[in-house]
């Protein structure tokens, strides 16, 4: 691990997972996490790049940086246990994919608790999913990205797709996707020490709050648990000391069982999402050529 990714952990340790409420799914605590997560998202400095609000029909923005040729749209979906986060905060990864890849990507401004309940983050990802093949964007060439939360959303919405029996995009990136909401996983309670991000206590607390009186394995709800056969291209990375690090590896197996072709990474003591912070991280810079990499690899005729 370099220098940087050890401040780094340092730093997060002290700042991000202690603003994460203990157990309590209170509507105000849920909204003092996200204000925390708007707050400190301005920390983290963005690249220039063209941002076009979109308000209708679906809530996001387009982000476009270099020259944006290649005719490729990479759908992305933001983090924040599906109470907080926004595409503002998560401009430095959104732009730098854009700039990296020649992509064009609308991040999407999903609807979120406490106002809203599941499966209303699912409606929205397959509204704006349906609005570029309605605009006439091919679905070779849109790619679904998600990092957390938004990791669970990108293979919730491949499963819908299925079971709709629409047309699959090129390919779904997914960085430290949360796949059991449930948070049954062992490195939920082997890494809580470890995890330099995410409070275990916290997330299961709001994992739990999500399902209600579901079914904890329904695959809507949590992708660990589905059956992935004929979903397109995955690419999954994790950091190793990570609370769901499991849930990754859990799509692992559950994407070699069906015969989905995946590029899978586990990076040594990388914190949550850490690809976030390419800018500092040269972890991060390295996540992001290999996302690159893989967008134009399954995007190319």
């Amino acid at each position: 691990m370099s220098w940087q990714g050890r401040v780094l952990n340092q730093v997060l340790r002290r700042t991000m997972k202690p603003i994460m409420f203990s157990g309590r799914t209170t509507p105000a605590r849920m909204g003092i996490s996200a204000w925390a997560l708007e707050a400190s998202s301005s920390l983290v400095p963005v690249a220039p790049a063209r941002i076009s609000p979109l308000r209708s029909p679906v809530r996001g923005e387009w982000v476009e940086a270099g020259e944006g040729k290649s005719g490729n749209v990479i759908l992305y979906l933001h983090g924040g246990a599906y109470i907080a986060g926004s595409p503002r905060t998560h401009r430095p990864l959104t732009v730098e994919l854009a700039r990296s890849t020649g992509a064009r990507v609308l991040a999407l401004d999903y609807r979120q608790a406490p106002e809203h309940a599941f499966p209303a983050w699912i409606d929205d990802a397959l509204t704006a999913y349906q609005h570029l093949l309605k605009q006439g964007q091919r679905p070779e060439h849109i790619v679904v990205a998600g990092d957390s939360a938004g990791g669970n959303l990108a293979l919730v919405l491949l499963l819908r797709l299925r079971e709709l029996q629409l047309p699959m995009p090129a390919g779904a990136v997914c960085l430290s996707p949360w796949t059991d909401l449930a948070c049954r996983y062992h490195s939920h309670s082997l890494n809580a020490g470890l995890e330099a991000m995410l409070n275990p206590v916290a997330l299961k607390a709001l994992g739990l709050h999500h399902i209600g009186d579901r079914d904890p394995k329904d695959p809507l709800l949590s992708p660990a648990y589905a059956d992935l056969t004929g979903l397109p291209p995955l690419m999954v990375h994790v950091g190793s000391r990570e609370i769901l690090l499991d849930d990754a590896r859990a799509i692992k197996r559950n994407a070699k069982k069906a015969g989905v072709r995946l590029r899978y990474r586990e990076w040594a003591d990388m914190p949550h999402v850490f690809p976030l912070f390419h800018r500092f991280l040269p972890e991060g810079r390295k996540a992001i050529a290999d996302i690159s990499d893989f967008v134009k690899d399954i995007t190319s005729p």
